[in-house]
Order: C-alpha cells, then structure tokens, then sequence
C-alpha cells in the first residue's frame, strides 16, 4: 500500500523528473556578419577567449583579433606568413599562431598583441592546440609528420614526435590524453603530451576517409571527426569504435562542441551548418542544418553566450580540382573576408 504522502509527493508534476530533465535543443540562426579588412581572400581557423571576451582569426598573413561585445577588431598580429592555428594558454599569458608558408609559430603576449618570438618548426604547421594537463602547446607538422611540443612560458620546443601519416587536428582531453587525427592513415593517434608517446591508434576507415576536423565530450569520451568524404564519424575515445556515421552536405574543415546543450557543430564548404545532437533512443542524429554562405567550412564558438563564430567571404567561382585533389577550389572576391556570427535561441 502506498503511504498517502508518498502518493502526494508522486502526483506532483515533475517533481521526479526535473533533476533529469534536459533542456529543450536551442536553435541557431545567423545574427550578422564582421567585416575585416583583408588582402587576398585565405583564412583558416578561429579560436575563442570567453574571459577578455575575443575571438582570434587567421587569415592571409595575419590574425584578427575581434571584440565579441562590440564584434569590432581590435588588433591585429601580423607577420604571419600563411596564418592558419591559434592556441592561447591564458595561465601564462600567451599566444601561438602557426604559420605554414614560414614553418613557424608566431608566440604573442596576450594583453598588448605584440609578438615575443617567432619559433621555427619547419615547414607545414597547421592546427595549434595548448593542452592544459601538460601544460605544453602542440602543433602538428603536416609536411615533416611531426608533433612538437612547446613550453608556454618561454616558447621553447620542449620534444617532439614522428608519425607515419600527415597530422591534421588535435584536442585534448583535460586529463592527460590529446587526440590527433592522423588523414592520410583514415586513424586518429591517442598521445601522452608528458612522455611524447603514442598510446594506440584508432582506425576510422571503415567510416571515416580524411579525418580533418575534431572535437570532444570531455564528459562521455565521445570524439566528432569530420571526415573528407562528407561524413561526421562520432568516436568512443575509450573503446575506440564508431559509434554513429552521419551525413554532411559537404567537407568540413572543423568541429566545435558545445558542452552545455551536449551539441557538435559542423560547418560544411557549401554553405551549411550542421548541429548534432543526442537522439532520444541512444546515439546521435541531426537536429538543425543551418544555412550560412559558402566557404565557411572553419569556426569557433563561444559557449558562455552560445554563438558560433565561421570565417568565410564572398564566392565567385568553383574551379576544377588542384592536380592530384578531388575536391573543386573555390573563388572569392578579394576583399571580402568576414565573420558569420551564428547564435543559439530559444526553439
């Protein structure tokens, strides 16, 4: 027989089930754009300081810091030959911008954008990411297949690493652990920053050709790889199996996870946004695609006001594919580089 109060506490709406409840998904839309001053039209990344309220942007042969209050630049670090990663470690007050075309790292004092010391890496430096566990920057090779590690503090090259296939983008785990997608070899390398040393490997193949972009749920262990033939492979870092395959309207170059809705977003070339979310039933599905512009394959987000932020410009052309690609190349107008800001609202 149940108690009479117990009766009454269960036939209250909610009450059980509100600690577990989760937030209705939110839905993104474009707010606006940025518009940057630019020379000839070659971006890549973005990365996001939510406590100064920044976001850094590579493009051509510099980087674009912009005021997320105002959507304003602020400062700009130049010499950046071939502008493509940014990491920032704010515990030491510094940046790291790689430079592919000089082999470098461009290493900046946070508070006045001066640059500190320019780091030569050789050749081909493309994603950056600082792993606070370890507290060391990382910056992958793609030429030399080679993952260095530096000091934040002093900028010095502190060890480094050879792999067998061209090193695309890296995140870390917050406990010890950094992902590094390995494109060539369709594997994604499992790293120990501390010793240098490669744990495992995880083969996405059978899913995945050319892993490019890649995110993580720190909280499930789950990894987004963003892969060249237009799929978004979500990866158990545990046990190493694909556990969902979904479908892109395009490449895209990176993936971003927000934490607080537990969202993955991806920004294909062809001018789409799309957001992956849980699925009721177990797995992942797709709950919004967003129309953007063409080009805005890379972005950033910011999750303490939940806006995304995809570096693009205006297309004027899509050209037959480079020698030895398969992808087509993509025209711009010069002078037209820009920041697509993207918020999530209520649904």
């Amino acid at each position: 027989m149940i108690k009479p109060r117990l009766l009454a506490l269960a036939l209250l709406p909610g009450l059980c089930a509100a600690p577990f409840a989760r937030a209705a998904t939110p839905r993104f839309h474009v707010a606006g754009q940025i518009a940057l001053p630019a020379g000839p039209v070659k971006w890549d990344y973005l990365a996001d300081e939510p406590s100064a309220h920044r976001i850094f942007a590579a493009q051509g042969d510099q980087v674009d810091v912009i005021d997320t209050r105002t959507d304003r630049l602020v400062g700009t670090i130049a010499n950046v030959r071939g502008a493509h990663g940014i990491a920032l470690a704010p515990r030491f007050g510094h940046g790291f911008a790689t430079a592919g075309m000089a082999g470098t790292v461009t290493m900046f004092d946070l508070k006045t954008l001066r640059t500190i010391r320019t780091i030569d890496v050789g050749k081909g430096p493309d994603a950056i990411a600082y792993d606070p566990s370890s507290r060391r920057v990382l910056v992958p090779n793609e030429v030399s297949q080679t993952l260095f590690a530096i000091d934040p503090a002093n900028g010095g090259i502190v060890g480094s690493l050879p792999f067998h296939a061209d090193p695309e983008f890296i995140v870390a785990d917050g406990r010890g652990r950094v992902y590094l997608n390995l494109k060539s070899a369709n594997r994604i390398a499992v790293i120990d920053p501390r010793r240098m040393r490669i744990l495992r490997e995880i083969d996405v193949s059978h899913a995945c050709t050319g892993p490019t972009g890649l995110a993580i749920d720190r909280a499930a262990a789950r990894l987004f790889v963003s892969c060249r033939n237009d799929v978004l492979a979500v990866v158990d870092a545990r046990g190493g199996k694909v556990v969902a395959s979904l479908q892109l309207p395009g490449f895209a170059d990176a993936v971003r996870y927000d934490a607080r809705d537990a969202l993955a977003l991806a920004p294909s070339i062809d001018g789409t946004l799309t957001v992956i979310g849980a699925s009721p039933r177990g797995g992942y599905r797709i709950v919004q695609r967003l129309g953007t512009e063409p080009g805005a394959r890379t972005m950033t987000f910011d999750a303490a006001t939940r806006t995304a932020y995809l570096s693009t410009a205006r297309q004027v052309a899509v050209l037959p594919p480079a020698p030895g690609k398969t992808y087509p190349r993509r025209a711009f107008k010069p002078g037209s580089f820009r920041v697509l800001v993207v918020r999530a609202s209520a649904p």
